[in-house]
C-alpha cells in the first residue's frame, strides 16, 4: 500500500510551469483611424497616453492612443516612439473636426473658436460660433469614434468671441467687452434711436457683427441729457420764432430747427457752455 500510495503521488506531481511569453505588442488607437497593434522591445508608456509612432517601412509618424499590452505576435513593428504634446494633439483633433464638419454640409457655418483638452481623462471640447444653432450630441458621438477621446461643442455668441480675442473697435480704441465690461450686455436697435442714430445697423456693428456694445452702456447719459434738449419732431419756441427740431446732438448741445414762418433752417446752440443762451420752450 505504501508503494501504491508512492506510485500514486508521483502521478499526480504538479506539471512543469509554462513559460511566459514576453509582452512586446502595443496596443493602440489610431487618432483618425481603427485600432491596430505593433511589436515594440523598447519602454512601453502608461495605457491612455497619446504617442506618435513611425511603423517600420514608414515615411511619416502617425498618432496613436495606447490601449494597452500583450505577448500576442504580431508583424507590424514600431520604428520609433515618443511622447505627443498637448498643443500637437489639439492642432491634429482640431484639424481632423473641420475637415470632417465640411464633410457635412449643414455644419459648413460652424467657425471653431477655443479648444479644451485633458489627456488624462481623455477628453476635448470646442467652442464655436455659428450663424444659427445647431444641435451636436449625434455628431460629437460619431466625432469621438474617430478621435477615440469623448467630444463635447459648446456654441458661444460674437461678443464673446470678440472679448476673448479682443481688438480695435471703429472708435480706434480698443474693444470695452475686452478692456473692462465683465458682463456681455444685450443691444438692441431702439436704443441706437433714443440716442438719435438712425444709421443702418451694419454701420452702427462693432468688430463682432452685433451692434456695439457702447450703444448700451452709455444710454443712461443720453436718457438723463434729452431731458433737457427738445426732441426730434417737436416744436419748440424761440425768439425767432416757432421752429420744428430736425435733429439733435446731445453731446454738443445742438440742434437743427425749420422755422414755419419762412421754411428756413437754423442749428441752435441750447448748451448751457453757449456764448449766447438761447431760451426756448416747447408748444402744441
Amino acid at each position: 500500500m505504501f508503494r501504491r500510495f508512492r506510485k500514486h503521488r508521483k502521478r499526480h506531481r504538479s506539471p512543469d510551469v509554462v513559460k511566459e511569453e514576453p509582452i512586446t505588442t502595443v496596443e493602440v488607437s489610431i487618432i483618425g483611424g481603427e485600432y491596430d497593434k505593433f511589436k515594440y522591445n523598447g519602454p512601453i508608456p502608461p495605457v491612455g497616453t497619446f504617442i506618435f509612432i513611425k511603423p517600420r517601412g514608414e515615411e511619416h509618424e502617425i498618432l496613436v492612443k495606447v490601449r494597452g499590452m500583450s505577448s500576442k505576435p504580431v508583424d507590424k513593428e514600431i520604428e520609433s516612439l515618443r511622447l505627443a504634446p498637448d498643443r500637437d494633439v489639439i492642432k491634429i483633433m482640431r484639424n481632423m473636426t473641420k475637415a470632417y464638419l465640411w464633410e457635412h454640409e449643414e455644419y459648413r457655418d460652424i467657425k471653431l473658436t477655443k479648444t479644451y483638452f485633458d489627456a488624462k481623462t481623455g477628453y476635448i471640447k470646442f467652442d464655436y460660433i455659428a450663424e444659427r444653432k445647431h444641435k451636436l450630441s449625434k455628431f460629437s458621438i460619431k466625432l469621438a469614434k474617430l478621435l477615440h477621446v469623448r467630444v463635447e461643442f459648446t456654441q458661444v455668441g460674437a461678443r464673446d468671441y470678440a472679448k476673448e480675442i479682443g481688438g480695435i473697435g471703429p472708435c480706434g480704441r480698443e474693444l470695452c467687452c475686452k478692456l473692462f465690461l465683465k458682463e456681455i450686455p444685450s443691444v438692441t436697435l431702439d436704443m441706437a434711436r433714443q440716442q438719435y442714430l438712425f444709421a443702418a445697423p451694419e454701420k452702427l456693428s462693432g468688430v463682432c457683427g452685433r451692434l456695439m456694445c457702447c450703444l448700451r452702456f452709455e444710454l443712461p447719459v443720453y436718457e438723463e441729457l434729452s431731458k433737457i434738449y427738445p426732441h426730434v419732431g417737436m416744436k419748440i419756441k424761440t425768439p425767432k420764432g416757432i421752429a420744428k427740431v430736425l435733429e439733435v446732438n446731445i453731446l454738443t448741445g445742438k440742434v437743427r430747427v425749420r422755422y414755419e414762418e419762412d421754411d428756413s433752417e437754423e442749428i441752435l446752440n441750447l448748451s448751457e457752455e453757449a456764448e449766447e443762451k438761447i431760451e426756448w420752450q416747447a408748444v402744441r
